[in-house]
Parts: structure tokens; C-alpha cells; sequence
């Protein structure tokens, strides 16, 4: 098995940090990861011409291809990570599912599950908006909400924080795929 999991902010933070010990934790039940950071990535917005649903080929020519082709071929779990910003999700993170539209009109395989890491700078950040935004794209695409994990107050946290609730994550959800295919 092999999860996909897309990061919302650059390496070196508290998100890219969460995903790698949440990597570490499915690694321990033999699920692979492959991280991804769009935010390296020339990616556009997309532009709602709706091209793709002649054929389910996105017209703009990006970097998105590689993300298109990890969901649809490699993956069983995706997982979408981001810092809050203004309740939602960082705008990366958000430009790359407004760009999976051509993907409900190919109906080719993609993932089965979908789960979040997310984390905040306050005391107290809204998940909720982001959260909501994830179960869309987890309905709309069919594929099965695992759960999500909240980190809240990084502002007043040490970098290290997040590994252990980040592994214990990844080694939960391991499980509930393992429980679901059996």
C-alpha cells in the first residue's frame, strides 16, 4: 500500500514536520509515502473553463501533471496537510483541489481513503472550515474520511511537538486501512 501526501507550506515548519513522523507511523504497518510540496511546484490556478470535461485532461500545462499522476496511480491513501490561514487551508493546498476537477471526469482509480494533518498558530484555530473543505473533496471523489489530526498553538510550540502525535496519527490510520481491507 502507498499513501500520497501532499503538503500545504515549505519543508522545515511544523506541517512538514507533522508529515514526515505521519509517514514514519504508516511506515511501521509497510504502507510507503511519497511527499509532495506544491509549493515547489509551478502549479496554477485553475481557471473554471471546463475544458476537462471533453475529455478529463486539464489545458493548463503545470507541474500539476505529477500530482494528477501520483493520485490516480500510485496511491491508496491521500493525505492533505496545512497550516490554517484564515480558517481555511493555505492557498496551495487549496489551488491543488480546485485543480482535481479533471479527475471526476476520468473516473480512473485514485485513492480509496483521504485524511488530513492540520496545524495552527493561535491558541485556538478554526479547523473546521478546512476540515469541511476535505470531507467535500472526500464525498465528491468518493473516497472513504479517515479523520483528521488538529494541531493547535504552534505559535508556543518547539518543532517536536507534532512527531509523536503526528506517528501515533499515521500508525492509527495504518490501522484503520487494515481493518477496512480486511
Amino acid at each position: 500500500m502507498k499513501a500520497l501526501i501532499i503538503c500545504g507550506s515549505m519543508e522545515g515548519g511544523f506541517t512538514s514536520e507533522m508529515c514526515r513522523y505521519f509517514a514514519n507511523g504508516l511506515a511501521v504497518h509497510n504502507i510507503r509515502s511519497d511527499i509532495l510540496y506544491p509549493i515547489e511546484m509551478d502549479i496554477r490556478h485553475c481557471t473554471g473553463c471546463e475544458e476537462c470535461s471533453k475529455d478529463g485532461n486539464c489545458i493548463i500545462n503545470d507541474e500539476m501533471e505529477l500530482i494528477y499522476q501520483a493520485y490516480e496511480d500510485t496511491c491508496d491513501l491521500l493525505v492533505l496537510a496545512s497550516p490554517i490561514h484564515f480558517s481555511g487551508p493555505s492557498s496551495i493546498i487549496k489551488t491543488v483541489i480546485d485543480r482535481f476537477q479533471p479527475i471526476w471526469y476520468k473516473r480512473k482509480k485514485h485513492p480509496e481513503f483521504i485524511a488530513a494533518l492540520l496545524s495552527g498558530g493561535g491558541a485556538s484555530p478554526s479547523f473546521a472550515p478546512s476540515k469541511s473543505i476535505f470531507v467535500a473533496l472526500s464525498a465528491t471523489a468518493r473516497m472513504k474520511w479517515l479523520g483528521q489530526l488538529e494541531i493547535p498553538d504552534t505559535d508556543n510550540k518547539d518543532i517536536w511537538d507534532v512527531s509523536l502525535p503526528a506517528f501515533d496519527f499515521g500508525e492509527e490510520i495504518a490501522g484503520k486501512i487494515i481493518k477496512d481491507r480486511q
